[in-house]
């Protein structure tokens, strides 16, 4: 999704109102470890993850985004340290050399895009031998007869204390997750669902009623890879 320069200003003054799930993010993170790792931040939008990665010990951090406002943003939080970078791309098609991070981290981000293989692959190829992704996106099931949903566009409302953020996500299948994180060579080490409490399906959306939108955290682990 495309955040307009006014769309970006205000998430990134509220990103506070919206860090429901952070803590479980950053513990799973922690907990793989993170001190000395090289870490990509994929949809890294105004920079406060990855920032965030490189106070904890990150030696690199390398946030993407699509979005130029959150990019210069982003870059604002970069004249702090000389190991921070941000770079305006498309996060499933990185100019960064295959097998050279040891981390990839996502913030809800997995949902926006089209076809998951194409994520999935590219998080593969970034990451190192046994390396880890950690992420947090949404999955959606969709009553039986509403299946043509899948892939299309929801509204979505970030709630804060001084109004809202509408943004849309794609309706994304579990089984469409499951096959691309499978085909990518991945591994799913856990998947817990979180409550979102700021994240809800706009009552303007026509089909709410016939869709559940659950957020969850995965943590997968890249295969060896043989030879």
């Amino acid at each position: 999704m495309k955040y307009s320069k006014e769309l970006a200003q205000n998430y990134s003054a509220n990103r506070s109102e919206y860090n429901d799930t952070d803590p479980m993010l950053f513990a799973e993170l922690e907990s793989v470890g993170l001190v000395g790792k090289r870490i990509i931040d994929i949809g890294c939008g105004d920079g406060s993850h990855a920032a965030w990665m490189v106070e904890r010990g990150a030696s690199q951090v390398i946030g993407a985004d699509l979005n130029e406002s959150m990019i210069a943003l982003a870059k604002e939080k970069a004249r702090n340290w000389n190991n921070l970078n941000f770079l305006l791309a498309d996060g499933s098609k990185l100019p960064i050399a295959s097998e050279s991070m040891d981390r990839v981290v996502s913030n809800y981000v997995i949902h926006y895009f089209p076809q998951a293989i194409l994520i999935f692959n590219e998080i593969s190829r970034l990451l190192k031998d046994d390396g880890y992704f950690i992420g947090t996106f949404n999955i959606t099931d969709v009553e039986k007869g509403f299946e043509y949903l899948y892939n299309q566009v929801m509204p979505i409302r970030l709630q804060h204390r001084h109004g809202s953020v509408m943004i849309k996500n794609l309706i994304k299948p579990r089984e469409e997750i499951e096959q691309a994180i499978a085909d990518s060579a991945l591994i799913v080490l856990k998947e817990l669902e979180i409550n979102n409490l700021h994240s809800v399906v706009d009552e303007s959306y026509p089909y709410k009623e016939y869709i559940r939108k659950q957020s969850v955290l995965m943590v997968l682990q890249r295969v060896r890879r043989s030879g």
